[in-house]
């Protein structure tokens, strides 16, 4: 009898375990970060339609959304990245290597579409790399990824020898980035479809609770019988997946492979997933507000250049941001505490 008590008291024991592992994650509903960011979004888009005739005409505003959709399907990736307290700063040079590896998987022969879902495979063994030396050599995700973002574009430069690789062939594919439905660019309807996946995911699934579980506190994840290490190298896949999906899009509209291709564009997606509220330290991230963030820099940067501003304004304003941003998220998470 005592052993049947010992038994029972044992499955208390593991339920209140799962119980802890639902109660470890921050519960916080549509909150400041994304009405801020849509609100601020708002006011810029009607401040910079004073500064520019041209701003607000539905073709500009189309060109913008599939320029964003570039960086910003980065940018929700790298939100459940930084959910999970990681960060990937390799993910403009897998654009990179996936881009130069897909465009010479076209030119072998292989259908343009297969050489598309192999660069998106790709993109997810970049990330399997990332998570996986993170976790054997047990330092942080930034000095990994400071490491492969060398590695994979050197890869990528130094297989082609530093040489564009144009795409002749006849293809969908090749008419798949540049396209449109409805009017709407196709990168713009995939970034959409992706946000909202990712949104479910984050806050819906068992998975997107453990990744906050995680994130907000490793060892509590630990303890409730979570598998933190699982957790993080999936993350890391999956962003890497993300990025090779972006490589692919990015290749079909431009129909070449440039070794320039990515540069800073992980600068832009983290800072995008800021802006939209993700917590630095871990613990939470917004989908949305990554998504958000995204269109925040890209009608920032397109409304200057129509405005005459200069590049360096440009990207001395689009930084400013940022920072009110990460100011912003600090002071948040202190009133919080």
């Amino acid at each position: 009898m005592k052993q049947r008590k010992g038994t029972e008291g044992e499955g208390k024991k593991d339920n209140n375990n799962n119980d802890q592992a639902e109660l470890i994650i921050p519960k916080r509903k549509f909150r400041f970060e994304e009405i801020g960011v849509l609100g601020a979004l708002l006011v810029i888009g009607v401040v910079l339609s004073f500064g520019s005739p041209y701003f607000l005409s539905a073709s500009n505003l189309f060109r913008v959304g599939r320029q964003i959709a570039f960086f910003g399907l980065l940018a929700i990736g790298q939100a459940i990245v930084i959910a999970s307290g990681q960060i990937d700063i390799s993910v403009g040079r897998i654009i990179t290597f996936v881009t130069f590896a897909t465009a010479s998987i076209i030119q072998m022969g292989v259908n343009p579409w297969l050489a598309f879902v192999l660069g998106i495979l790709l993109g997810g063994v970049c990330g399997l790399i990332n998570g996986g030396l993170t976790l054997i050599l047990n330092v942080h995700p930034m000095i990994v990824t400071l490491g492969t973002l060398n590695l994979f574009w050197g890869l990528a430069v130094g297989l082609s020898n530093a040489r564009p690789i144009v795409l002749w062939q006849e293809s969908s594919f090749l008419r798949f980035g540049p396209g449109k439905v409805f009017g709407i660019p196709v990168p713009l309807l995939v970034l959409i479809m992706i946000t909202i996946i990712c949104h479910i995911v984050l806050k819906k699934t068992r998975f997107g609770r453990h990744v906050l579980a995680v994130g907000s506190n490793k060892q509590a994840a630990v303890y409730a019988g979570i598998n933190e290490k699982r957790i993080r190298l999936t993350v890391m896949v999956l962003n890497g997946m993300i990025a090779g999906l972006s490589a692919g899009i990015i290749l079909s509209f431009f129909q070449a492979y440039d070794p320039n291709i990515g540069a800073n564009m992980e600068m832009d997606a983290i800072g995008a997933a800021v802006i939209g509220g993700a917590d630095l330290m871990g613990g939470y991230a917004s989908i949305l507000g990554a998504f958000l963030g995204s269109f925040l820099i890209g009608i920032l940067r397109n409304g200057l250049v129509l405005m005459g501003v200069g590049a360096y304004w440009n990207n001395f304003v689009t930084g400013a941001v940022i920072l009110i941003a990460v100011a912003v998220s600090a002071l948040l998470r202190l009133k919080r505490k």
